[in-house]
């Protein structure tokens, strides 16, 4: 990242540029059962020895960044719909002022409605606030909202053909 060798980091330098400088938004939100939505959203700042005052006043500006309603803030992730819990998890992967999120197929547990929420605030985050955004999807819908697209097909190895004798 920003021309720097990532190969020649130690483990501990790469959670460090995993931690500070990329978000991660995945198809099962990977949130905590057990935690409400705000200490979802402020746990990354933990790391980062941010102050518990601090980090729920960032998780608080994050959640009203993303457009969840302050009624679900006191909430587990199991009594949010699936739109609201990506929402909470997008909050969570840019807590931390990132400059890249890597999304892997945000819109795969989501209904039409919510996954379009989820594109557009993705979209709102990248175009306002500079942040870039590398969405992994199989959705021809999702793929429609991105700016540059790169489609990856496997190919399966064939076996050389044998010569044709005369």
């Amino acid at each position: 990242m920003h021309g720097e060798e990532l190969s020649q980091l130690t483990d501990d330098e790469r959670s460090d540029l995993r931690l500070r400088r990329i978000g991660f938004v995945f198809q099962n939100f990977n949130l905590f059962p057990s935690f409400t939505v705000q200490e979802n959203v402020a746990w990354p700042l933990e790391f980062l020895g941010v102050g518990w005052q601090e980090a729920r006043a960032r998780a608080r500006s994050c959640l009203e960044r993303v457009g969840l309603p302050s009624r679900c803030w006191t909430r587990r992730p199991a009594e949010l719909s699936g739109g609201e819990q990506q929402r909470v998890a997008i909050a969570r992967a840019v807590v931390t002022a990132p400059r890249l999120v890597l999304a892997d197929e945000p819109t795969g547990n989501l209904d039409t409605r919510s996954g379009t929420v989820v594109l557009e605030l993705m979209r709102r985050l990248n175009e306002e606030e500079g942040i870039t955004i590398v969405l992994v999807t199989h959705s021809a819908l999702a793929a429609r909202y991105s700016h540059r697209r790169l489609d990856l097909q496997r190919r399966i190895a064939q076996p050389p053909l044998a010569p044709v004798s005369p």
